[in-house]
């Protein structure tokens, strides 16, 4: 218990010493660009701003505050934006006579209601081909994942992400974790979305490092209320000659007790079985492949989600969005159906994932 305080101490401490960096850089930046007169009011309107993020998480447990989190969460994003531009222009500026902080800050701006334009109109549809030798019959899946249902997302656009993956006609729908991020009080608003999901052999779920949060109760009861299947640790035969294999949970690699889990859960696979393996984060893929996995499902990167996490994200991971293969045995990250935080998108999309296995012919 001390050690788990400790590591979430310093966790706060550093993003407030990182949060409140960057928030400095800006406010840098804008003082050079606003007439002293407003000074005043400027630190004001700043220290509002700025405060409105850490402020509503800290209260998030106590009371809801619904226009704080969506005030903090904007001014979140567009902190991060605006470190990426003024990063940029104070690079130029080293070898060119640039220094227009309105022309910068002008830019800010138009990035960051172009990224909420992007979140507001949610997510695009896309279709995967994958050939392989061992299916008797194409098989489709529809790939969500990092929903975030919660505080920040509606109903209207949850309906609408339905009304989509419906249209898609896929054998199955996984959602390969942050599903949820907030308590079953709060989510059982969304059940009735769900309850209209159209799918040949059903809708499957694993939990991400989002369930954990609040309580991965939260989510076995959600799932349960929404007639979805939680496959965190299950072996399931979903159709003929195809397998799930749910890996939930905060797992940030593959190591020697996740390898045994997986090998166990394959055992009650034949060998000309098809496997799916779901897990949140996209990690271990060349063991999972030698494991017998076939196909890999995963999210949690967002593909970064905006600037300039799309850049630092590939320090992280070595596959961060895409399709990518080894051999027979194929992984697919998606880039997010939601938005975690900010709802903003800048270098990156929403989607649904439409993943077609055919026939090698």
């Amino acid at each position: 218990m001390f050690k788990r305080i400790v590591e979430i101490s310093l966790m706060i401490a550093v993003f407030l010493v990182a949060y409140g960096g960057m928030n400095y850089y800006l406010y840098h930046n804008l003082a050079q660009a606003i007439p002293v007169s407003f000074g005043t009011l400027l630190r004001v309107l700043f220290a509002l701003l700025a405060g409105a993020y850490p402020v509503s998480q800290l209260l998030r447990s106590w009371r809801k505050l619904p226009l704080l989190s969506y005030v903090g969460s904007y001014w979140l994003g567009m902190l991060s934006i605006s470190v990426a531009v003024l990063a940029v222009k104070d690079l130029l500026s080293l070898f060119l006579p640039f220094q227009n902080q309105v022309l910068a800050i002008g830019l800010i701006i138009s990035l960051t209601l172009w990224a909420a334009f992007k979140a507001w109109r949610g997510p695009g549809s896309k279709t995967v081909n994958i050939k392989h030798n061992k299916l008797v019959r194409p098989f489709s899946i529809a790939h969500l994942s990092d929903l975030h249902l919660g505080a920040m997302t509606s109903v209207k656009w949850l309906n609408k992400v339905v009304s989509q993956v419906n249209s898609l006609e896929a054998d199955i729908v996984v959602i390969t974790g942050d599903m949820v991020d907030d308590t079953y009080g709060e989510m059982a608003k969304f059940i009735p979305a769900f309850k209209t999901l159209k799918t040949k052999y059903g809708i499957y779920a694993i939990s991400g490092n989002h369930e954990y949060y609040q309580g991965i109760e939260h989510f076995t009861r959600f799932c349960q209320e929404a007639g979805i299947i939680a496959a965190d640790g299950q072996f399931l035969a979903v159709a003929e000659g195809v397998n799930l294999v749910g890996l939930g949970g905060r797992i940030t690699e593959i190591g020697p007790e996740a390898e045994e889990k997986i090998q166990e859960l394959l055992n009650a696979a034949k060998p000309k079985d098809y496997n799916i393996l779901l897990i949140h984060q996209p990690v271990g893929f060349e063991k999972t492949a030698r494991l017998g996995v076939d196909l890999q499902l995963s999210g949690h990167t967002h593909q970064g989600q905006i600037l300039p996490f799309n850049i630092f994200v590939y320090l992280f991971y070595r596959y961060v969005y895409g399709l990518h293969a080894l051999g027979d045995s194929r992984i697919y990250i998606s880039s997010g159906t939601g938005t975690w935080g900010p709802p903003l998108r800048l270098g990156s999309n929403s989607e649904i994932v439409r993943i077609e296995v055919g026939q090698n012919t």
